[in-house]
Parts: structure tokens; sequence; C-alpha cells
């Protein structure tokens, strides 16, 4: 009774006084893998969407190629494939996202450097502006988060920002890994090398949203040649009905279908890896 009353009122002290209770083993480096395999998360209502579209995309495929329940299995290849497609792009997109974050927070730490902090603490110090402007679930507060869990390990910011480039994939934050740690060794002036990275993500930026302009048309071509085909199909149905029953009830029907499926396929593949340019 007594052990435990002291142990109940040593917490409280403890809480008191600020000190954090000790992670169980195993515990803080479940912390880190959370923050490493968080960079760029897909969100639950996220892959909700995915998979409620890739289902769509089996269902549909099934109606105007094969109108049987026997071939949704192996459309369950086809609603796959499509699944990973669009979520590499969702990842794309959040990827140019993190870039945007992490120009601003290379703007944000120059500034800091000019104020007198060290290369760390001007990072370390950006957390509540990246916060503020993009949020705490951001990739940038991932970053940062990732920078000060390494700091307390005593690992040098040059490999995390290596590891952070490599994990994102974005070129800009490996360049600037191997540029920091060149800086550092030699006492270069990292303020100035933080200004001309943030320089060279917003000129590749800008040019990467002249491209999306012209080719703004183009998409919209592709998007509306995707569901053409569906559409004539579907007129075809309404105007005479029953006119495709020898292709859905038939072997040869069904073989010539499947031909159709996997060149509708290959040209939706085509025409999306067309207007995805990259600098």
């Amino acid at each position: 009774m007594w052990t435990s009353l002291t142990g109940r009122n040593q917490g409280k002290y403890e809480h008191k006084l600020g000190h954090k209770p000790k992670d169980k083993p195993g515990q803080k480096y479940e912390k880190k893998c959370e923050l490493w395999s968080g960079l760029l998360p897909v969100g639950g209502k996220e892959k909700q969407w995915l998979i409620g579209k890739s289902i769509f995309i089996v269902l549909l495929f099934d109606y105007f190629f094969y109108r049987s329940i026997w071939f949704l299995l192996p459309l369950l290849g086809v609603g796959y494939w499509y699944y990973q497609m669009e979520k590499r792009a969702l990842l794309e997109k959040k990827r140019e996202e993190a870039r945007e974050q992490f120009k601003e927070l290379m703007l944000l730490a120059a500034t800091g450097q000019k104020a007198g902090y060290s290369a760390e603490n001007a990072f370390l110090s950006s957390y509540q502006d990246m916060k503020a402007l993009f949020g705490k679930d951001s990739c940038v507060c991932r970053m940062i988060s990732i920078l000060k869990s390494g700091r307390e390990n005593n690992i040098a910011f040059s490999t995390l920002w290596q590891k952070i480039g490599n994990e994102l994939e974005i070129e800009e934050i490996n360049e600037f890994a191997q540029v920091y740690e060149i800086s550092q060794k030699s006492s270069g002036n990292m303020a100035s090398i933080m200004e001309k990275t943030a320089d060279v993500i917003v000129h590749k930026l800008e040019t990467e949203k002249e491209i999306a302009v012209l080719l703004s048309a183009k998409r919209l071509e592709q998007r509306i040649m995707n569901v053409m085909p569906f559409l004539i199909l579907f007129y075809i149905n309404m105007a005479s009905p029953g006119y495709f029953d020898g292709m859905y009830h038939s072997l040869p029907g069904a073989l010539f279908m499947s031909i159709c499926l996997f060149i509708y396929l290959g040209a939706y593949a085509i025409s999306a890896s067309i207007i995805s340019i990259k600098i």
C-alpha cells in the first residue's frame, strides 16, 4: 500500500518538475520508424477514395466488356494496376508539395542564420512557422522532427538530409545534403547556400508551371478520349439494345473484347506517360 502511494506521488512530482517518463524498450525505435514512414503519408480517406475509384473501374470494365460476374476476379488485376497508377500520381503530387515546403524552409532558415542562429538551430527553430503555414502533419514538419530526433541521437544533419532526400526522391534535397556536408567541413556561408537552393527550386517550379499550362489542353483531350469509348458503347446500347449480345455470350466475343480492353489500357498508359513531363 505504502509502496504504491509512494510511486503515485513520485509520478506527480516528476510531472510537475517537467520530467517525462522514459520510453519503454523499442518504443523510441517505433517513434523513429513512424517518422520515416510518414514523410509522404497517404491518409485513410485518400486510400478509401483510391479503392472506391478502383472498384468503380472494375465494375465499369465488367459491364462494357464482359457483362459477366465470372470476369470480376481477373478484372481485379486491372483494378489493382489502376490503384497503383493513381497512388503514384498522388505521391507525385505530395512530392511536389514537399519540394515547395522545403523551399520555404530554406528561405526561413537562411533568415534565421542571418539573425545569428547556427544552421542546425535555424532549421529546428523554423518548426512553429512551418506548422502555422502548412500544418503539423505536413511533410516539412516531419522533416524538422526527424532533424530534431537525429540531433538528440548525435546524427549529423548532412546524413539526415541525405536520408530525407532519398526517402522523398527529391533531387534538390540530395544536392543540398552534399553541399551542406562540404560547407560544414569548410565553414562555408550556409545562408547563401540555402538562398541559392531556394532560388533553384523556385525556377524549377516556375518552369513546371509553364509546362503545365501548355499541357492543360492536352490533358483535357486525354480525359475526353479516355471517356469517349464508353460513351459510344453506352449510346449504341441505348439506341440498339442487344447489339453486342454476341460479344458477351460467346468465347470468340470474350476474346475479342479482351483484346480491345488491353488495347485501351495500353493507350491509357501511353497517354498518361506522354503528358507527365519531368524536368
